[in-house]
C-alpha cells in the first residue's frame, strides 16, 4: 500500500489560499504571455493583459496574509516583494507596448514583469516539502 504525502491539517487553510493566489498569479501571467504579438494570430492588446496582471497582483498581495505563516515566512516575504517588484515594472512595460510593436522590445519588456513572478514556484515547491505521509 502506497502511503500519500499530505499537507499537515493545521497548515491545510493556509495551503488552500496559498493554492488560491498562485493560481491567479499564473492565470495572469499567462494571460499576459497570450498578449504577445506572434504568429499569425492578432492577440488582445499588450496594455489589456498588463492591466489585467495588475488588479490580479493587487488582488493578491490583499490576500496574501492569510497564508503568511512561520513555516513559509521567508518565501511569503520573497512573493510579496516580487509583486511589489512587478507592480513598479508594469508601468514601464506599458509605455514600451504602446511606444512600439517590435517583438524583441516587447519580450524584454515582458519579461521584466513576468520574471519575478518565479519565486511563486519555489513558494509551491517549499509548499510541498512540508508535506507529511499518511
Amino acid at each position: 500500500m502506497f502511503r500519500r504525502k499530505t499537507i499537515p491539517h493545521r497548515l491545510q487553510g493556509a495551503w488552500e489560499a496559498f493554492q488560491a493566489d498562485a493560481g491567479r498569479v499564473e492565470a495572469a501571467r499567462r494571460a499576459l504571455l497570450a498578449c504577445l504579438p506572434v504568429g499569425r494570430v492578432h492577440p488582445a492588446p499588450m496594455p489589456v493583459g498588463l492591466e489585467l496582471l495588475r488588479v490580479e497582483l493587487v488582488t493578491v498581495a490583499s490576500s496574501m496574509p492569510t497564508w503568511r505563516l512561520p513555516e513559509v515566512e521567508e518565501h511569503w516575504a520573497r512573493c510579496r516583494s516580487a509583486i511589489d517588484d512587478v507592480l513598479v515594472q508594469i508601468s514601464h512595460a506599458q509605455a514600451v507596448a504602446v511606444r512600439t510593436g517590435e517583438l524583441e522590445e516587447l519580450l524584454d519588456a515582458v519579461g521584466e514583469v513576468v520574471e519575478p513572478l518565479d519565486v511563486w514556484v519555489d513558494a509551491e515547491r517549499h509548499w510541498l516539502s512540508l508535506r507529511l505521509g499518511t
